[in-house]
């Protein structure tokens, strides 16, 4: 009988509390939280977020992609938000640098690397993809490539993404670095600027070889001709997943609310399954913070000491060739060149 009096009375039916506080129990910490975003950010005069997509495998689509969990963020946290895909992996890095986004979407190694120009911006989730909170990087050939080993890629053609991807750069190198092969001096390395790219300059032959991580091969060899012949000579040390970042500025008092909006959206409602959809592997979202990338930066200082390079400073890339129009052979590639 005392259960029951407590039960009513902790339920609101003592009718002399005030409405308001009566309606305050009710109320989830999910919703408290994104009330006080929905404050925060209007004390900071912001109507509405931008969201920022690095376009990791190919820039086509990238907002298609990820529209549908960035709308149920929105729907969670009752803000619009836009959705702004970059040309490449440095747009991205520039936009939120200079505050034309609020959130970017990056490679854990952009991240690193934007994190070092800007210490205020700011980490604040990642997602869970397979079940795991990290992915593999793969170094491959074609099935009937003479290269059978990672000492075979001397002097040969190879293909990278971006020098901010993660595992279409700098772990790559590193497994290199791994068996002895100085990847600047001892291979012909060209970025190639997504994962999509690399994968069809293997199958190809436009390179003897190239890297790419575990979920674009995947994809690809769906739907990219040859991509269904391309054997993995070498596998990298495992690497953090995306890093979801805030530009400096980003008001305090809303980031939790958009920490618990998007780790709202998971496979384990149907309407998390829906949105994910077009994001293929991914089962939800995580609080993450600055040390969740340590690895990454060990591996970068790891780089920068075994190649040795003038200033510390890791190779950058040279203008890509003009595209012609003409019908000539085109290649939208980039060399690698030292600083």
């Amino acid at each position: 009988m005392i259960k029951l009096v407590l039960a009513f009375l902790l339920l609101g039916g003592c009718d002399d509390q005030p409405e308001a506080a009566r309606g305050r129990i009710f109320q989830t910490p999910a919703k408290v939280m994104y009330e006080q975003t929905r404050t925060a950010l209007n004390e900071a005069g912001i109507d509405h977020l931008v969201w920022g997509l690095t376009p990791f495998v190919s820039a086509k689509g990238v907002d298609d992609q990820y529209k549908p969990t960035i709308s149920l963020v929105s729907e969670q946290l009752r803000i619009p938000i836009h959705i702004r895909a970059g040309r490449n992996y440095e747009h991205v890095e520039e936009m939120l640098l200079s505050g034309e986004i609020d959130i970017a979407l990056m490679s854990p190694y952009a991240y690193v690397r934007a994190k070092a120009r800007a210490p205020n911006i700011r980490v604040f989730a990642t997602h869970i993809a397979k079940g795991t909170e990290s992915y593999g990087a793969y170094i491959l050939t074609q099935d009937e490539s003479p290269i059978r080993t990672m000492n075979d890629l001397r002097g040969e053609s190879f293909g990278f993404v971006d020098q901010r991807s993660s595992s279409g750069w700098l772990f790559p190198i590193s497994r290199m670095l791994d068996d002895g092969i100085n990847p600047i001096q001892e291979i012909t390395g060209r970025f190639y600027g997504s994962h999509e790219r690399v994968i069809e300059a293997i199958a190809n032959g436009e390179v003897s070889a190239g890297a790419t991580y575990d979920g674009a091969l995947a994809e690809g060899r769906g739907r990219i001709p040859g991509a269904n012949n391309l054997r993995v000579l070498a596998r990298t040390q495992r690497i953090p997943y995306d890093a979801y970042v805030l530009r400096d500025g980003f008001p305090e008092k809303a980031v939790l609310g958009l920490q618990k909006a998007l780790s709202s959206v998971s496979t384990r409602d149907a309407r998390g399954r829906d949105a994910l959809t077009s994001l293929i592997d991914i089962n939800g979202f995580i609080q993450a913070d600055d040390a969740h990338y340590r690895g990454v930066r060990v591996i970068e200082e790891k780089v920068r000491s075994l190649l040795d390079l003038p200033g510390g400073k890791l190779p950058s890339i040279v203008p890509p060739t003009p595209t012609d129009d003409t019908g000539a052979p085109n290649d939208d590639s980039t060399p690698i060149q030292t600083q």
